[in-house]
């Protein structure tokens, strides 16, 4: 009886490990596509298919890697690169923030780690699962998490090794990939949304500020300031919305 008491956690633990693995089966094909050509990017600026690797590893964010190859292609100092790709990764802060109010019950460890492997696609993917379950295990974060990174790693390194070998055609074509895969998480996400409200509220102030700032200022910081705005706007109102239905119930 203590054995199969004690085995329950596990076998638990390992039910929803898998069930975040098949969770991110969805965007494995945008990693790839992706992955692959942030990989042949780097061969392409001068990077090995081992730098590369680790970059991916490491960083592990697509813009970023993408940006980081761009600004070091172009020569520019250290600082700057390590400023821009701060300012484009800013938005996990917000994302984390978002994913926190699911993560109360979990320790700081588990935390730090489902914070440091959350990508755009996997808080898509987690979101639309807490908004339908109200709560996101360790396990299945996890499971969601691994699988991404290790998906982007290897498409990175395959990208890198076969670089030469790619028509420059087929390279400018697969960046799409990443725009088609943005906005099916995006519809994914509002469907699924028990707050459609606060969702399309959240994507007309991220278009009305793009739309203002737009032919005024550089696009990659009207993209960070939408993406900020929206993003705390929509996590202030989930909170509200939450402490709202806790005041309610109590």
């Amino acid at each position: 009886m203590l054995t199969h008491t004690a085995a329950s956690p596990r076998n638990e633990a390992r039910a929803q490990f898998r069930a975040g693995v098949i969770a991110c089966f969805p965007t494995i094909p945008g990693y790839w596509s992706i992955g692959f050509a942030a990989g042949a990017i780097g061969t392409l600026s001068g990077f090995t298919t081992l730098q590369t690797a680790l970059l991916a590893s490491l960083l592990y964010a697509g813009s970023a890697q993408f940006l980081f190859y761009s600004l070091w292609a172009a020569g520019a100092e250290v600082a700057s690169v390590v400023l821009s790709v701060l300012l484009v990764n800013l938005r996990y802060l917000l994302m984390s923030s978002a994913m926190s109010v699911y993560f109360r019950e979990q320790t700081t460890l588990q935390k730090i780690v489902s914070g440091l492997l959350l990508t755009d696609e996997t808080f898509g993917v987690a979101i639309q699962r807490a908004g339908a379950q109200n709560k996101v295990s360790f396990a299945w974060m996890f499971g969601l998490n691994v699988a991404a990174w290790l998906n982007w790693i290897l498409a990175c390194v395959i990208g890198a090794g076969l670089a030469s070998a790619l028509p420059e055609a087929l390279m400018e074509g697969l960046s799409f990939s990443l725009v088609s895969m943005f906005i099916g998480l995006v519809l994914m996400l509002w469907f699924a949304s028990r707050r459609k409200l606060l969702e399309s509220f959240s994507i007309a102030v991220a278009v009305i500020i793009t739309l203002l700032m737009s032919g005024h200022t550089d696009t990659s910081l009207v993209v960070i300031v939408a993406a900020s705005v929206a993003a705390t706007l929509a996590t202030l109102g989930m909170r509200f919305a939450k402490q709202k239905e806790y005041q309610d119930g109590a």
